[in-house]
C-alpha cells in the first residue's frame, strides 16, 4: 500500500485549454498543480511501484462551500501518479472517492490487488 497527501487537484474541468485553431494544451492551472505534485508523490512513493491491477481510494477536504464534482480530481490525481512512475494507468480495477471533513487536502491511497 502507497500513501500520498497532495494538494487538492484541479477539476476536469480545468486540465486542457484550446487555441482558436484547435491545438489542445495544458492549462496554466494544470501545469502549476501537475509538476511539483508529480515530484511529491515520487518524493513519497520512494521508489515503491504496483505494476499489475490496483485499487485507488482518495480522500478530498472541500476547501469551501462550493458544490463540486468529486469525480472530476480523479483524472488529475491519476495522472501524476502514473507521470511519477508509481503505477500503469491501465490496470485500475476499483476507485473510492470520498469527500471527508478534516485531514490532508488530497489523501490517496494505492493497493495492489492480488
Amino acid at each position: 500500500m502507497i500513501r500520498l497527501t497532495l494538494p487538492l487537484p484541479p477539476s476536469m474541468n480545468r486540465l486542457w485549454r484550446s487555441t482558436k485553431g484547435g491545438t489542445v494544451y495544458r492549462s496554466p492551472k494544470y501545469t502549476e498543480w501537475r509538476t511539483p505534485a508529480i515530484w511529491e508523490i515520487a518524493a513519497q512513493a520512494k521508489g515503491r511501484k504496483i505494476t499489475g491491477p490496483y485499487k485507488l481510494t482518495m480522500e478530498v477536504v472541500r476547501p469551501d462551500k462550493r458544490k463540486r464534482d468529486l469525480d472530476n480530481l480523479l483524472k488529475a490525481a491519476s495522472d501524476a501518479l502514473v507521470s511519477a512512475g508509481v503505477l500503469e494507468d491501465h490496470h485500475c480495477e476499483w476507485i473510492d472517492a470520498r469527500g471527508v471533513k478534516e485531514g490532508p487536502e488530497c489523501l490517496l491511497i494505492v493497493e495492489e490487488i492480488k
